[in-house]
Formats: structure tokens, sequence, C-alpha cells
């Protein structure tokens, strides 16, 4: 009987501990599981991944130059719209060379022509003058040269605007390439009364959000 008291007594410290040692190892475990879900990192670790964010910041700004996107558009026109994701401005760019290119060509062509007409008739060779300006007057001829020429001088002006044009947008939406634009762009117009000393003045407001 004492025997099977003892061994009772031994089996039921072993349950005791066994059940003991178990619900210690659940809550160290659950205790460990809550410090992985809310792990804070310290202000340090803060610190150090905001400065590790900011320097690659910094250096994705100082990877895109405005500089470079001047030179781009000064030795190819519409290189440094490229350069700076303006794509769709190369046509227009190039659209406007086209036209001031062709109204060049156009009014050299016609003032030569009228030009050598002019020289042909201070010089009386008969011989090479364009018989579709015969009945016009000399002076005429001589202000049609004049008129030509000064179209065409003033094409070449317009040429070397369209280039510097091309060179200040490269270089000014290179400054802005890192610029945020708010989407939230919106304007609203709405009617006003303003009460004056007699009477009402009416108008319009507007209102412009960005």
């Amino acid at each position: 009987m004492a025997k099977n008291k003892i061994n009772s007594i031994a089996t039921k410290r072993v349950r005791e501990i066994s059940l003991t040692f178990f619900v210690v190892l659940v809550f160290g475990l659950s205790k460990s599981s809550q410090a992985q879900l809310y792990y804070s990192p310290s202000p340090i670790e803060q610190f150090n991944s905001i400065a590790v964010t900011d320097t690659t910041d910094i250096s994705s700004v100082q990877n895109h130059s405005a500089k470079a996107a001047l030179w781009k558009s000064a030795i190819i026109p519409g290189w440094g719209q490229v350069y700076n994701k303006q794509a769709w401005k190369v046509g227009i760019i190039y659209g406007g060379a086209a036209a001031v290119t062709y109204f060049a060509i156009d009014n050299y062509r016609n003032a030569q022509k009228f030009k050598t007409e002019y020289i042909n008739r201070s010089n009386g060779n008969t011989t090479d003058l364009l018989p579709e300006y015969s009945r016009y007057p000399d002076q005429n001829i001589y202000n049609l040269y004049q008129a030509y020429e000064k179209n065409f001088q003033l094409s070449i002006i317009a040429g070397v605007a369209v280039y510097a044009l091309n060179l200040i947008d490269a270089y000014v939406y290179g400054h802005l390439f890192y610029f945020e634009i708010n989407e939230d762009l919106s304007m609203l117009v709405t009617p006003s009364v303003t009460p004056t000393f007699n009477s009402f003045a009416s108008g319009l407001t507007m209102k412009i959000n960005f």
C-alpha cells in the first residue's frame, strides 16, 4: 500500500511539473511572437533609416543635371527634352524649325530672284529678264527684293529664337525635373456681389487650388 501511495504521489508530481513546463513554454512562445510582431526600431535605427532615404534622394537628384540637359539640346535640339522625360516636345521643336527653314529658303530664293532682275535691268541686260515681271517698274522690283531680303533676315532671327527656346526649355525643366506638382489642380469661378455705398457691384471670383 505504501509503495502504491508513493507511486501515485510521484506520478502526480510529474504531471504537475509537466503542466508547469508546458504553460511556461507556451507563455514564452507567445511573448516571443508578440515581440516580433510589435517590434519597434530604436531612435538610432530610425535616424539611420531616414538618413539613408535622404541620401538616396539627394543622389538621385544629383544624377539629373540641368546643365547636362542644356548641353544635350545645344548639340542636338530636342535631346535635352528627351533627357528630361518630355519627348513630346521634340515634335514641337522640329515642327517650328521646319517652318522657319521653309520660309527662310523661300524668302532667300525670291530675294535673289528680284535682286538679279534689278541688276540686269540696271546693266541693260534684256536677254535674262523675267517676262512675268516685264510690266513692273524698276523701283517695284527693287522694293520686292528689299521685302524678301527683310523677311529672310526675320526668318533667320526666328530660327535662332527657336534654338534658344529649345535651350531655355531644356535647362529650366532640367531644374524642375523632381519638382512635384499637386494632382489636385483645380480652378473655381463663382459670381460675387459686393455692396457699395448706394448699390451693388457684381463680378466674378476665381479660386485656384494647387
